[in-house]
């Protein structure tokens, strides 16, 4: 299934919305595989039909999307905990160095016991990594800190584990490398530019 989805996702051809509907499904399954990476609890949950045992995650956890593509997973992630605090972190990639500029950032009042980043790119690994300076920051610890997204590049991967543990990150694929201006290549092109149809 991811495999399919990821497919419409790298195709030139995909429509604005073949790509979200395709970007919406993956998201709910990365999601899903986010989620079991946290401690967990057994919880029972009364349904219309009737009482179920699930797992909710033990603690609480805070969703940090990076403006503007990590918005995209943002639905998946609230739709699985509601009642999970949103802290927003924009940033705009300087084109010549490929560099991270952070421009905003919003953080709850209570923090979260865990904090996952939402970003579907992970190209050099510099807005996630600045993401966990700014959670180091405000008290979280390495081993608390997550990362969910949709693809990586060996080298963002491998610089992000260099700041959280590389099992704290869940991608759906790794692609060979980075071409010259620093996107994933092969890739998909600018994840948020084709989820919004800019």
């Amino acid at each position: 299934m991811k495999d399919v989805l990821l497919t419409i996702l790298r195709d030139r051809q995909s429509s604005t919305a073949e790509f979200r509907r395709a970007s919406d499904q993956l998201a709910a399954l990365v999601c899903a595989e986010a989620l079991a990476k946290l401690p967990h609890s057994t919880v029972t949950v009364t349904t219309p039909l009737a009482p179920a045992e699930g797992l909710k995650p033990a603690g609480s956890v805070m969703f940090v999307p990076i403006i503007r593509a990590g918005l995209a997973l943002l639905p998946a992630f609230l739709f699985a905990v509601p009642d999970a605090p949103v802290a927003l972190v924009g940033m705009q990639r300087d084109e010549v160095t490929a560099q991270p500029g952070l421009y905003y950032q919003k953080f709850p009042a209570d923090l979260p016991d865990r904090a996952i980043i939402l970003d579907p790119m992970l190209a050099t690994g510099g807005s996630s990594l600045l993401v966990v300076d700014l959670l180091q920051g405000i008290g979280y610890t390495p081993g608390n800190i997550y990362h969910a997204g949709v693809l990586a590049s060996g080298e963002g991967l491998q610089r992000l584990s260099a700041g959280i543990p590389e099992a704290n990150i869940t991608v759906v694929a790794v692609d060979p490398g980075l071409d010259g201006r620093k996107f994933i290549f092969p890739g998909l092109g600018d994840y948020g530019d084709r989820y919004f149809g800019t």
